[in-house]
């Protein structure tokens, strides 16, 4: 293994080829079922799965809408699934669910590339939107944000050619490190948002300020896997939404709390 740093800063794509080798399968089990998800801001988010499409309404939300689109669905934990699509109409947007149909718990992250000339803090930019299951338990705890997950250190192996660590400093912050693969000695610090699913379950994103790459994902520190996707644009412009997974391997831990509070 050479000891250089990768030259370059890479496109999405030179980084993505194999990051999804330890993913885990995809699902059927949605397959036939309908949920509707009353979102906690006042707006709703329906779902009709097939074997292949998903038909979905979104209301009362600045992405409001609907469509029939390819999805992939995965089960994530026990009785949870990760939910993802592109909105084949937008190109430039996607839908992430990841919920709980007995636990009755519900989490939507919403993903959009902006034009070049965006004025937001990144190109990829994210809105979250948590809600329970209609028909599931009353009274159930939605997902929110969480400081659970600063001063961790995790290493992520996507496969034996992609090793990452993540460090997390603040809620705003974290940062990636490349250990192996294509990106090997690159480091950055991005803005990060976290939100607690359940206990040992976090849905956790990053949105890259260098190249306009943007992710979503589950981290199941319960069962040591992690489930998501890279949004992005591609060297030549091209959208890709691009699937990620990876084994969770827990590596130390940094404690500020003696010395100052993080954000």
């Amino acid at each position: 293994m050479t000891n250089q740093e990768s030259a370059e800063w890479l496109n999405m794509e030179d980084f993505a080829e194999g990051i999804d080798t330890n993913r885990l399968p995809p699902t059927e089990t949605l397959a036939g079922r309908s949920f509707t998800i009353e979102l906690a801001d006042g707006g709703t988010l329906t779902t009709e799965f097939d074997l292949e499409t998903v038909t979905w309404t979104a209301s009362g939300v600045a992405w409001a809408g609907g469509g029939t689109d390819g999805y992939e669905a995965i089960e994530i934990g026990v009785g949870a699934f990760w939910v993802d699509f592109s909105i084949a109409e937008r190109r430039v947007e996607t839908i992430t669910l990841a919920f709980s149909p007995g636990a009755g718990w519900a989490l939507v992250a919403h993903s959009v590339i902006h034009d070049e000339n965006f004025t937001t803090e990144t190109r990829v930019m994210q809105s979250f939107h948590p809600g329970r299951v209609v028909g599931g338990p009353t009274g159930v705890a939605l997902p929110a944000p969480t400081r659970d997950l600063i001063g961790k250190r995790t290493l992520f192996r996507y496969s034996s050619h992609h090793l990452y660590e993540h460090i997390y400093l603040s809620t705003r912050r974290f940062v990636w490190h490349n250990l192996i693969g294509e990106q090997r000695g690159h480091a950055a610090a991005e803005l990060a948002t976290t939100y607690r699913l359940e206990e040992g379950m976090y849905l956790f994103t990053w949105r890259e300020e260098k190249i306009p790459v943007g992710t979503v994902f589950v981290f199941d520190y319960a069962r040591g896997r992690s489930t998501g996707k890279f949004i992005g644009l591609t060297g030549d412009g091209g959208v890709a939404n691009s699937p990620g997974g990876a084994e969770i391997i827990e590596f130390g831990f940094s404690d500020y709390a003696p010395f100052a509070e993080t954000v």
